[in-house]
């Protein structure tokens, strides 16, 4: 259990009373991982580490965070994230931070706090949103491989960006004029009469069916993808050409008006069961979990870039988590549920407002017998335009990280 589930079990339940609630949750997840950066640099820490701090203290966060304008940033930005009214979140933020400090002490035990939470900073690296990078130590971001300018021009690049996109979408008249506008559209026109005249004139040629042979090398795979081709002519005899990894075999075969054949196009795809990982495929971004931990992978922004910038355009994402076929049926829903929460936060660090995120729950929630590895993922798809082609379907090869 890492430093932020362990909080999450002890303290959330107290601020809310053991009431569910996902925002609130997600709210002091986000709270919990600035605290851990910030307390991991002895410049902060140090300044009370001798001192006895009562689980009442509700003025104590003005002293892990002695910036007040660095504070109301906080509380604003965690209110409007999370749907959660500003006065209720600056509430919880100065209730949560004494009970915080009194549970990683405990953690920590003899080991210095700074020191014990330095050597555990990686593991609420994933947690820490962008926008919170303004209140984290310069050194403690350099151990976690961030930029401190990332918080102050993310918000100008994002609304650089909508603009951008506004004025290629709408020519201004004065810089280009009529003519400008109208010769891009004359020069579709002449590409599309000459790609007519090309193939009017190629299907004046009368076909001619040559059988060839090759050598064909069947090609191992661990995901393959089916599509239906329907044929085009009703009396014509056509070619249907076969492609495997490394050689090509065609043959003439006849076929007649309706008739349906089977083509299939396959990749492979290799899952670490060790390892978090994320892969991009057919629309759906499937996040992939080691076996019992919830912790996105470290390069999942690299393989979201679709969807965020789907979700930039309004669009609604949806999450579907999936658990474990093995082991304790109550752990794995458990942990699923953590593993989809993950998800979310995760795109919600990155831009996705939490109005557009709808958790879904699959027909079929646990992965198939000797292919663990399925119910150990979170898929992030697009609901608008059905990202998720119905015919696709995905097998995962696992296999053991090699030993470090």
């Amino acid at each position: 259990m890492n430093i932020i589930e362990h909080l999450t079990r002890t303290v959330t339940p107290v601020l809310l009373n053991n009431a569910t609630d996902e925002n609130r949750s997600s709210l002091l997840e986000k709270l919990y991982a600035i605290m851990v950066a910030r307390l991991a640099d002895g410049n902060v820490s140090n300044s009370f580490a001798n001192a006895t701090i009562a689980d009442d203290d509700h003025g104590f966060f003005d002293r892990v965070l002695p910036d007040t304008t660095h504070r109301t940033d906080l509380v604003q930005q965690l209110s409007r994230h999370y749907s959660v009214p500003e006065q209720e979140t600056s509430s919880l933020v100065s209730r949560a931070a004494p009970l915080v400090l009194r549970e990683l002490r405990s953690l920590a035990g003899t080991t210095p706090l700074n020191t014990f939470l330095s050597n555990n900073i990686a593991s609420v690296a994933s947690v820490i949103p962008a926008w919170a990078y303004a209140f984290i130590p310069a050194g403690i971001l350099t151990m976690l491989n961030l930029s401190p300018a990332h918080a102050a021009t993310t918000p100008t690049v994002q609304t650089t960006t909508r603009r951008e996109e506004h004025l290629v979408a709408t020519p201004k008249a004065e810089e280009g004029g009529l003519m400008k506008m109208l010769l891009p559209i004359i020069g579709l026109l002449i590409l599309g009469a000459l790609a007519w005249a090309l193939l009017k004139s190629c299907n004046k040629t009368e076909p001619v069916a040559t059988p060839v042979v090759a050598s064909t090398t069947a090609s191992t795979t661990t995901t393959t993808t089916t599509t239906e081709v329907s044929a085009a002519s009703a009396t014509d005899t056509s070619a249907l050409a076969v492609a495997s990894a490394t050689d090509t075999a065609v043959a003439s075969m006849p076929m007649a008006s309706g008739t349906t054949m089977t083509t299939t196009e396959t990749t492979a795809t290799t899952i670490s069961s060790t390892e978090p990982s994320v892969v991009f495929e057919n629309g759906r971004l499937s996040f992939y979990f080691a076996t019992g931990k919830s912790q996105v992978a470290g390069n999942a922004t690299e393989k979201a870039n679709d969807i965020l910038e789907a979700a930039k355009q309004g669009k609604k994402i949806g999450i579907s988590g999936y658990t474990d076929s093995t082991g304790n049926a109550a752990a794995n829903e458990k942990l699923a549920k953590e593993r989809a929460q993950a998800v979310r936060s995760f795109l919600v660090a990155n831009g996705v407002p939490q109005s557009q995120l709808e958790l879904i729950k699959p027909q079929d929630t646990t992965g198939a017998a000797g292919k663990d590895q399925e119910g150990r993922r979170v898929d992030a798809y697009i609901i608008d335009d059905n990202a998720i082609p119905a015919t696709a379907t995905t097998t995962v090869t696992t296999v053991a990280s090699p030993a470090k």
